[in-house]
């Protein structure tokens, strides 16, 4: 099962590639993804594909920022079905909240997961999996996803403030990357308060804000048949649903630069018995300390190449007893030190 997703996600990329004076056919077919899915919105795309032409698109138009200004072209009416879900609930934080229950629905690469924190309000975790190619497709030319990422957010900002006010920003915003030189673009798309190096992508709501109405529901309401009838859709004009093991990987990643995340902390975010986890993860060939293991690799090496951190800032993040165990963890998987892999990651963007 590939990882793909409807064009129709990639409207106006071409013409802000174009804007900047590039040729968008040419920068689709150095990433091998198809040109005629900048043009057409029927067709379906890798999800990796999608992720390295906004990489690249942002290097070869010079644009740190490409991400930011092509989510703002955008709303959430990008995903289709998924969007009319999120469009009948009551408030802002039951849209929030249909949209994280059915993200996975749409999308395998991206994900949402809400957080409501009661009084002290809601964020909005966006996290973006690692995903697989198709058998004849090569490697992607770029490995981060900042574009990707900040792209999000400012959608999800963007459609928010349709509730919330045209002015309306988050309390605070938190990004894994590391600072740009410039912040006035982010600012401007997220608000004066934003952070970096942080533990996860992060927009933080007040709890005022999760309880504003949905402005965008013309009758405030939606019964649980409208909702079953929009999610069938949903599934049905999309076609893939998120896997087990996906879930399990992604529900690791958002809550183990917390305080480290156990199995049964996941069996309990799942709702299913921490046996039942460990027999599901075994009837797909792995377990739950492989899946722990594959997402301090892939962390660890976004944080080598995206942020700032120091080895040793990394290991505590990560839950390693000390530098030297993060060293060797990461040597027996990699083959590199950490310090040689960021060298090395360093040399490759010259």
């Amino acid at each position: 099962m590939a990882d793909n997703i409807p064009s129709y996600v990639l409207e106006g990329i071409a013409s802000l590639i174009e804007q900047a004076g590039q040729d968008p056919v040419a920068i689709a077919k150095s990433v091998e993804l198809n040109p005629a899915a900048l043009f057409q919105s029927d067709m379906l795309v890798n999800e990796v594909k999608v992720n390295d032409l906004f990489e690249e698109a942002a290097r070869v138009c010079e644009d740190r920022f490409f991400g930011v200004r092509a989510g703002q072209l955008k709303g959430l009416d990008m995903i289709g079905p998924l969007w009319l879900l999120a469009l009948h609930a009551s408030t802002v934080g039951e849209a929030l909240k249909l949209l994280s229950d059915n993200m996975a629905l749409h999308s395998q690469g991206v994900s949402f997961l809400v957080n409501d924190q009661s009084d002290a309000g809601m964020s909005v975790v966006i996290e973006v999996a690692k995903l697989k190619l198709d058998l004849f497709q090569s490697a992607p030319k770029n490995s981060g996803f900042t574009q990707i990422v900040e792209h999000s957010m400012t959608v999800i900002c963007k459609e928010l403030r349709g509730s919330l006010g045209h002015n309306w920003c988050p309390r605070y915003v938190q990004f894994r990357h590391s600072a740009p030189s410039d912040l006035k673009p982010l600012q401007k798309a997220f608000g004066e308060h934003l952070f970096f190096n942080q533990d996860v992508n992060a927009i933080h709501l007040s709890r005022d804000d999760a309880l504003t109405p949905n402005h965008r529901n013309p009758d405030n309401s939606i019964s649980s048949k409208a909702k079953n009838l929009i999610s069938r859709d949903l599934e049905a004009s999309v076609g893939h649903g998120i896997s087990f093991v996906q879930r399990v990987g992604r529900i690791i990643r958002t809550l183990i630069n917390d305080r480290g995340v156990t199995a049964q902390e996941v069996a309990n975010t799942l709702n299913i018995p921490l046996r039942t986890l460990q027999y599901r993860l075994k009837k797909h060939n792995t377990s739950y300390q492989a899946q722990y293991d594959k997402v301090r690799e892939e962390l660890a090496k976004h944080y080598l190449s995206q942020s700032e951190l120091s080895v040793s800032a990394i290991a505590e993040r990560l839950h390693f007893t000390d530098t030297a165990a993060l060293s060797k963890f990461f040597k027996n998987r990699v083959g590199l030190t950490p310090s040689e892999y960021a060298k090395r990651v360093r040399l490759l963007d010259k």
